[in-house]
């Protein structure tokens, strides 16, 4: 055989092996040291504020890759999540091992009290540093859109939608509206201050918006269900994720970007110091970040992943093309409660 097809040969079978050595690298193989130390701890405790479809596809991820350690999921909205944490922590329990919620003030915030225990995952050096903080003691593996909703049975036509928030104010959309409550739905008050921190909005605006018999409700979920339904037909603002499960489903809603942009909500995944289970804590806070992991929750729940590695659910747009608004808002300081107050106030809501 001459030399030249020999090295060729030679060379492709070390191209083959490449490929099968890569090709066996699975989570349980990559993280199999932590996999052996969290089995000894048996369980893993992970606070959310996933949506339950989101979860359930987790669940069964873990369960087919580290059936040595059960998953145990704590879910609940952003708003009601925090308070309960912080009751915990005041009461010398720490019962999370990782806490996974969608505001980023209140993340810096258990960085400066020490709640969080830094650590740098696998891939840290190769995530971008607006979706890790400095000392790997949060990660942003996901994120997802606040931006304005529609029943397309109503509207079939989307060109003949309000461009900007200001538009919604006009008499013909009077009774046709509905968004959530600022006071109970995180986002909405997240939407709030964003639009007003960046001069998009001003009170004087909403004011005309309170003209319009706007039918409030709790949540983005029942905010996708009213739209869907027909009750109302339109939203100034809803999450995009809800809005796409619910279009997958069938029912006839979508989502539109207004002129001024849609709201970036990022999702910050840490471990919380003091756990249970630290090992276990890690290994999942590894999968979270890993491309994978955001691959499986950016599809089962329609996020998009940050992570170049990580594959975007097909049906979603790209991120770049919907006018991303990237806000740094807090929800639980004094400017919170006094746009609160202002909004119980114009809207005429206690």
């Amino acid at each position: 055989m001459p030399n030249g097809v020999a090295r060729s040969l030679a060379a492709l079978g070390l191209l083959a092996l490449s490929g099968l050595a890569a090709a066996a690298d699975t989570l349980p193989e990559r993280f199999a040291d932590l996999y052996s130390a969290a089995s000894k701890e048996g369980e893993v405790v992970f606070y959310n504020a996933y949506r339950k479809e989101t979860n359930a596809a987790l669940s069964a991820f873990w369960r087919e890759n580290f059936p040595d350690v059960a998953l145990k999921i704590v879910q609940k909205q952003t708003l009601d999540l925090i308070p309960a944490i912080e009751a915990e922590k005041a009461a010398g329990a720490t019962r999370p091992d990782v806490v996974l919620i969608n505001e980023k003030s209140v993340a810096d915030d258990w960085v400066k009290r020490d709640f969080l225990e830094p650590y740098e995952v696998k891939e840290f050096h190769g995530i971008e540093p607006e979706f890790k903080q400095a000392s790997g003691a949060y990660y942003v593996p996901t994120v997802f859109l606040l931006t304005a909703a529609y029943n397309t049975e109503t509207y079939p036509d989307a060109s003949a939608l309000p461009k900007k928030l200001a538009d919604f104010a006009d008499p013909k959309w009077k009774d046709q509206l509905t968004f959530s409550d600022p006071k109970v739905a995180a986002s909405n008050l997240t939407f709030l201050i964003a639009f007003l921190d960046t001069k998009k909005t001003d009170w004087e605006t909403l004011a005309k918006l309170a003209a319009q018999n706007i039918l409030f409700n709790r949540g983005n979920a029942e905010s996708v269900r009213i739209l869907a339904s027909g009750e109302r037909t339109l939203s100034p603002m809803t999450s995009s994720q809800n809005v796409v499960t619910a279009k997958e489903q069938g029912q006839p809603i979508d989502f539109y970007v207004l002129d001024e942009g849609a709201v970036v909500v990022e999702q910050q995944s840490a471990i919380f110091k003091g756990g249970p289970h630290p090992a276990a804590a890690k290994l999942l806070q590894e999968v979270l970040v890993s491309p994978e992991g955001q691959t499986l929750v950016a599809k089962a729940g329609s996020y998009w992943p940050t992570s170049e590695k990580a594959t975007p659910p097909d049906r979603l747009p790209k991120l770049e093309d919907l006018k991303p608004l990237y806000a740094d808002v807090e929800i639980g300081g004094d400017e919170a409660k006094q746009v609160l107050a202002k909004f119980g106030e114009v809207f005429g809501r206690k």
